[in-house]
């Protein structure tokens, strides 16, 4: 289990190496960083992670059965934002290259690298992890609110946020000026909206419901 210190967020390490991971989770440990180590990729995408849990991930490039890469490709498929620092060995550096072209905050070659740099890369990957889970918070409330609307609402507030005049959406709804204001107002309201430009901020996933 990670163990539990005052930095918030968690390094998640998966090499095959018990070694490696030993080690990798002792210097987590003193820089304050909790950690949880893995043997094997499957073994990591068998974890459930905590939800709103910032993380990075510490992903050795060389293993039996599932590589580093394959691992990657698979946490892409589910749509994880979780950012990763691949651990390469001498020689594997334009494997490495093709991570990061492939998605990956960075790489680092072992053993000789340097740990400061280690710990950065660390503390960076968590923060944007962080970042991510934000926005995907905020895109779950965004569409929760959506759901609240009533078919007619739902077309008022799109076409408003296309930046059409009231007028001309009672036309092109054939309703009165009147309607699309009440429309437009309870569209509002649900969505918790104060201004016209957040509504026109929206617009793309007022499309997509």
């Amino acid at each position: 289990m990670p163990a539990r210190n005052a930095e918030r967020g968690i390094v998640l390490i998966v090499d095959d190496d018990s070694a490696v991971r030993d080690g990798l989770s002792m210097l987590m440990d003193a820089a304050g960083l909790a950690s949880h180590s893995f043997a094997s990729g499957p073994e990591l995408l068998a974890w459930t992670p905590p939800p709103d849990e910032p993380a990075c991930l510490l992903l050795d490039l060389r293993m039996p059965g599932m590589d580093g890469l394959e691992v990657q490709q698979a946490l892409q498929a589910r749509g994880s934002e979780l950012p990763i620092v691949f651990l390469t060995a001498h020689g594997e550096v334009p494997t490495a290259v093709q991570a990061v072209q492939n998605g990956a905050l960075g790489f680092l070659e072992k053993p000789s690298f340097d740990r400061q740099e280690l710990l950065d890369l660390v503390r960076q990957g968590i923060a944007e992890h962080h970042e991510a889970l934000q926005r995907r918070e905020q895109n779950e409330r965004i569409h929760e609110r959506i759901a609240r609307l009533t078919r007619r609402e739902l077309e008022v507030a799109r076409l408003v946020a296309g930046g059409l005049a009231n007028k001309v959406i009672a036309v092109d709804l054939g309703i009165s000026e009147r309607t699309v204001e009440v429309h437009r107002g309870r569209a509002m309201k649900k969505l918790e909206l104060r201004q016209l430009a957040d509504l026109v901020r929206l617009e793309r996933m007022l499309g997509k419901t």
